[in-house]
């Protein structure tokens, strides 16, 4: 079987930023640019006239060359690079079990899921590639130098750095560094944070080994070195992991032991990504896996539509309903009930991480409480607070891209980076999870494909990849939005994107696993199933056993293992609304069977907002729902020997407000009774408009109108 091939847009390529060690060796080494035609416009790619270097003066163009460079490696420059083209490996020939067709991710008597094109004409005329655009022109005043093997942190200070921040007439300075810490209790022990005294400093220096967690730096500059009047000139933030005695302690307790080598684990998600929009938009960091051997779940499907469910399916092995009423995140203090993943690691002699950016919308904070006991070992939700409210922002699609001087996924991945260093000869276990780049938009992810690669790069120079099984993935695709109004965009956002690394002496030692995982590349698996996976890496270490698979779906089972070529949905607790197995047929949208099972869907959304009519806002009511223009109309036939019933996928419009809504209703043909499967989707942005309503999953629903007084 030939590779699949596909070609992506022109890529933008990043300066010294975005690039790693070895590139930026290969640059040096490279030969000297030459007025080269653009294929565009017949304009050279340093130059902007063809005609005009071919007789320039040799002085001339030397003096263009040198100010050339020079601007290349003193800023981030963007130059055009070749046309890159994504290849994904064959599926393995040799491999035991049926043979998938062409056009199919997975192919079984219980699924087919189709292998769409992720450049087709209609989805690339809602893309496009963006480059990415530094978040200062200038160079921050300080860095830190972190010495992992004798915990110092070295504080360096640039003040030659100092003319772009000072105002002409300002020649004094003064800067100081506060120390972050959590702070607050009960229901504000997630959401405030304390700042210590502001010590001064004027160079570079140790920072005492108090700062455990992370610290604002500021400086203020004045005309006058006594001046009242001074103006802030700089502020930035910088995030620590620094070794916790109480969890060196816990390691010890392991140490020595006879057990077997310790896998550790490194699970770095990114929110609303398909598997699709990962190869068009991050063709980079795409390619690299596949060059480099990573395991690729082609057909890992959501099981739920927002972040919240399909992460607690992995971290608790718990479905939405059954997390709530056992660690409801809405009550305080309730979260620590929830049986985390994290908890059985640190059980098992593991340090553990857990951060996040956007802190408004943390996956446990959103309209939640969050964590009355800090969850693991390293927390980095205490310096988002902080750097949020006292940094600079710069947004894209409503959500904090640039945070101070960096991007704030940056502030993620090298936490994530830095945790995996500090943690190099024992086990560990952390999540990384980043939101600004990737939440809102198609196109936004493209910005961020070099930087990405660069940290992957980095996962191997700094010999994180010898010891630590890898996560990369996300929890589903894009929910919103034009493209959701496209077969891809439907598709898309149910099948996000898992990417598996393992160390090599892992898979000398497991052979099998390594099998399994090359089979279930093409096997329906969902997030239940990752998280039967990671409590098989602790029962492999040795140090714990017969761990409680997932209890919200006792069928499902390591991806260690072989995934049965016969899986459905049903056999896996995907409710039919998530499920991107079945058939779908486009069918007469104005049928009377269409027609009723829209009936039930308003009657059905209609009768959940009066039993909630009480949690709106005083003197505000969500509007009834009216049904509008019916956009799609599809429907799946079970197979013969299967439960008679027929899935009806729609997508209509509602009134008032034009909210765009897509619901599974299940036809029983015994009982000629209609169900809704899953939940109903909005595929279009509410914004304010159920600002009135305060349950969650009802905003989606409800148009908040004032309720006129009498």
């Amino acid at each position: 079987m030939k590779s699949s091939v596909l070609q992506t847009l022109l890529e933008p390529t990043a300066g010294i930023a975005g690039l790693g060690k070895k590139q930026l060796q290969q640059q040096h080494r490279s030969p000297a640019p030459t007025c080269t035609k653009n294929r565009r416009d017949g304009r050279p790619l340093l130059l902007q006239s063809a005609d005009r270097c071919g007789r320039l003066p040799v002085i001339a163009c030397a003096m263009v060359f040198c100010l050339t460079l020079y601007l290349y490696f003193t800023t981030t420059t963007w130059v055009e690079a070749p046309q890159l083209i994504v290849t994904i490996p064959p599926d393995d020939v040799d491999l035991p079990g049926p043979k998938v067709p062409k056009g199919f991710l997975v192919w079984g008597p219980g699924c087919q899921i189709m292998d769409l094109n992720p450049l087709a004409k209609d989805v690339m005329r809602l893309f496009s590639k963006e480059q990415f655009v530094p978040c200062s022109p200038k160079q921050p005043l300080t860095t830190i130098e972190q010495n992992f093997d004798n915990d110092t942190v070295l504080v360096r200070f640039h003040p030659e750095r100092m003319e772009s921040y000072m105002p002409h007439y300002m020649r004094y300075v003064r800067c100081c560094y506060q120390s972050i810490e959590r702070s607050g209790t009960k229901d504000k022990a997630d959401k405030n944070f304390w700042v210590g005294e502001c010590v001064a400093f004027n160079q570079s220096f140790l920072l005492p080994a108090t700062v455990r967690h992370g610290f604002l730096v500021r400086c203020k500059a004045g005309v006058s070195e006594g001046s009242k009047s001074k103006k802030a000139i700089y502020t930035n933030a910088h995030a620590l992991v620094r070794p916790v005695p109480s969890v060196q302690e816990r390691i010890a307790r392991f140490t020595g032991r006879a057990e077997k080598r310790p896998l550790s684990v490194l699970m770095i998600g990114i929110d609303s990504i398909s598997r699709l929009n990962l190869i068009r938009a991050m063709p980079h960091t795409a390619q690299h896996l596949y060059n480099t051997g990573w395991f690729e779940l082609k057909g890992y499907n959501k099981i739920d539509d927002n972040t919240y469910p399909n992460l607690m399916a992995i971290l608790t092995g718990y479905n939405n309903s059954l997390a709530y009423s056992i660690c409801n995140p809405r009550s305080v203090g309730q979260l620590e009930e929830c049986p985390f993943l994290w908890k059985y690691f640190a059980d098992s002699g593991y340090a553990t991480a857990y951060a996040e950016d956007e802190a408004s919308i943390n996956t446990f904070n959103y309209h939640k409480q969050g964590f009355v006991v800090q969850p693991t070992d390293h927390y980095f939700r205490p310096v988002a607070l902080a750097a949020e409210k006292n940094l600079s922002k710069k947004l894209k699609n409503s959500l904090t891209f640039c945070l101070g001087y960096q991007n704030y996924a940056d502030y993620i991945y090298q936490y994530a980076l830095d945790f995996a260093v500090q943690y190099r000869n024992d086990p560990y276990f952390g999540l990384f999870w980043t939101n600004t780049f990737s939440h809102n938009d198609i196109s936004d992810p493209s910005s961020m494909d070099l930087r990405m690669k660069y940290y992957l790069d980095q996962l191997e120079e700094r010999g994180i990849l010898n010891n630590s099984m890898v996560v990369f993935f996300s929890d589903h695709g894009l929910r919103f939005g034009p493209v959701r109004m496209l077969l891809t965009g439907w598709l898309e956002e149910r099948l996000p994107f898992n990417f598996i690394w393992l160390p090599e002496w892992f898979r000398e030692e497991h052979p099998e696993i390594v099998q399994a995982l090359k089979i279930n590349r093409n096997r329906l698996t969902n997030p239940y199933d990752l998280h039967a996976t990671l409590k098989h890496v602790l029962e492999l270490s040795g140090r714990i056993s017969d761990l409680p698979g997932p209890l919200s779906c006792p069928n499902c089972q390591s991806i260690f293992n072989e995934i049965p070529w016969n899986r459905s949905c049903e056999e896996t607790a995907i409710e039919s609304h998530w499920c991107t197995c079945a058939n779908f047929q486009p069918i007469d949208k104005h049928s009377v069977m269409v027609r009723r099972a829209l009936a039930y869907v308003i009657d059905y959304v209609n009768r959940d907002l009066e039993e909630h009519r009480n949690s709106t806002t005083s003197n505000y009511a969500c509007a009834k729902l009216e049904l509008g223009a019916i956009t799609l109309a599809k429907m799946a036939r079970q197979p013969k020997g299967k439960l008679p019933y027929d899935d009806y996928l729609l997508i209509f419009e509602g009134k008032p407000g034009g909210g765009k809504f897509e619901s599974t209703v299940r036809h029983q043909l015994n009982r000629d009774a209609f169900e809704i499967t899953g939940s109903i989707s909005r595929l279009n942005e509410y914004a304010s408009q159920s600002e009135c309503m305060h349950v969650d999953y009802l905003r989606k629903y409800c148009y908040c109108q004032r309720v006129k007084l009498f």
